[in-house]
């Protein structure tokens, strides 16, 4: 039988067309996903399937529901900033992978009437969009001073002006080749993505590379995003985008763990950006340097929770990466160990650098409190069954509060009209009476409200 608990996949999304980023500030462009891009990460989530949901597999996740996808078993977290909508429909795209329609996908009305899921049997699998505008979870590297100033601090390095000095005879190069783009060391993540879009979707563009060209671009890519995307300690500012995502893994890991919590599986689709951070804090590029570069599209990273074996009962953690869907599954180990770790390890090892809440990324940014919610946690990132209860009463009662609040108001203000008009009498002939428009002021209201009244007489 397979001891695999339960396991945490965070996704890079598939290809797309050209994507720019500001070179400083790192905001960014609007780009759209191909179809190469989603068939890539359908084939990774055929992958997952495999290994995890399939009986028989020795890593198959021991009590998960294998044909039909158990929403209770199952979390899914997609980044919708930046190229939002490549990891969206790269998130949609591994899930039609890993729960493929199954006509057992179906229910019996109480007419007796069998009803199947569109599409044979499709499945619906809930997914959350995270926002950066309320929850930095997932993109805490735009809108932070502090990184900013790391990236300008890099970008002044002894290490940057001396790669930017041999790269000269490259950037003099590919100047017929980048059309008009400015060839800069700065500017090589812009220059690296026009040049592979092109290479993969323009024949005529193919046919012209020189290939050496391409993989110097990527060598160069690959430095400075290390450079930008990491940090010698591991709570530096450097290591933010890995920071905030570690807070995600170690809260799913609690939840896997707990035996009354019904999660078993998490998927987190993102860019490659806390990959690099991630593999930095939890030093495994020490043991593994070729982690120091941008991952591949449609790349992953599996955590999985397993029983450890007689006579130690504790839960241990494998973590395995697979560079791109064409590559193989390698083991990578965390702060320098050489095979599991301890889960009480893992996280008393990881946990101090980790960014919990949307208040603590404003801190460790220098941010304003406007730019954040300060709130204890981030938001919506694991809402439990008893939260959702709670959220729902309290929804329920804040509305009868607002209700009762309403319809005293209303009659506090019939009252107050009736004894303003206690010592007014009207005319005893109704054709005397003249008709003007009188304002009167609710006491809950600030307009004021028109009202048809007649000419009276104070006695």
């Amino acid at each position: 039988m397979s001891n695999v608990l339960g396991v945490i996949v965070i996704a890079r999304n598939g290809e797309r067309r050209e994507f720019t980023q500001d070179p400083k500030s790192y905001d960014p462009s609007l780009t759209d996903s191909t179809p190469l891009g989603v068939a890539d990460l359908h084939r990774l989530g055929e992958q997952l399937h495999a290994t995890y949901f399939t009986p028989g597999s020795s890593s198959f996740i021991s009590e998960i529901s294998g044909d039909v996808a158990d929403t209770e078993q199952i979390k899914v977290r997609a980044k919708a900033g930046g190229e939002g909508p490549v990891v969206f429909d790269s998130a949609i795209a591994l899930l039609q992978g890993l729960f493929p329609p199954n006509p057992k996908n179906k229910i019996t009305l109480a007419n007796g009437e069998v009803v199947t899921a569109p599409l044979g049997g499709y499945q619906y699998v809930p997914m959350e969009t995270v926002e950066p505008g309320n929850d930095r979870s997932m993109e805490p590297w735009t809108d932070c001073p502090n990184f900013q100033k790391h990236v300008a601090k890099f970008h002044d390095s002894d290490a940057f002006k001396d790669m930017e000095k041999e790269a000269q005879p490259f950037f003099k190069e590919i100047k017929d080749f980048v059309f008009g783009r400015p060839t800069t060391l700065e500017n090589i993540w812009n220059i690296h993505d026009f040049m592979h879009t092109q290479l993969t979707y323009n024949k005529t563009y193919a046919y012209r590379l020189p290939p050496s060209m391409i993989n110097q671009a990527r060598t160069l890519a690959n430095f400075h995003e290390d450079g930008v995307f990491s940090d010698p300690e591991a709570d530096g500012i450097g290591n933010i985008a890995g920071r905030t995502l570690l807070n995600t893994v170690l809260k799913s890991l609690g939840r896997i763990a707990f035996n009354d919590d019904p999660l078993q599986f998490m998927l987190v689709q993102t860019t490659y950006q806390p990959f690099i951070s991630f593999f930095h804090g939890t030093d495994m590029v020490k043991n593994d340097p070729e982690l120091k570069a941008i991952p591949n599209f449609g790349a992953a990273l599996a955590i999985e929770l397993r029983r450890g074996g007689p006579p130690d009962s504790r839960d241990f953690l494998r973590f395995k990466f697979q560079n791109g869907t064409k590559e193989e599954w390698k083991l990578v180990h965390p702060f320098g160990e050489k095979s599991d770790i301890a889960l009480t390890e893992f996280i008393y090892r990881a946990e101090g650098s980790a960014i919990t809440s949307n208040k603590q990324w404003a801190q460790v940014c220098g941010a304003s409190s406007s730019s954040s919610e300060a709130s204890s946690s981030f938001p919506s990132v694991f809402p439990t069954r008893e939260t959702i209860g709670r959220s729902t009463i309290q929804i329920a009662l804040g509305s009868m509060l607002f209700f009762l609040m309403f319809v005293l108001a209303a009659f506090v203000g019939r009252r107050l009209r009736q004894r303003k008009n206690k010592y007014v009498r009207l005319p005893a002939d109704e054709e005397d009476a003249e008709t003007l428009e009188v304002r009167t002021e609710s006491p809950k209201m600030t307009m004021p409200v028109m009202e048809k009244g007649r000419v009276v007489h104070f006695m």
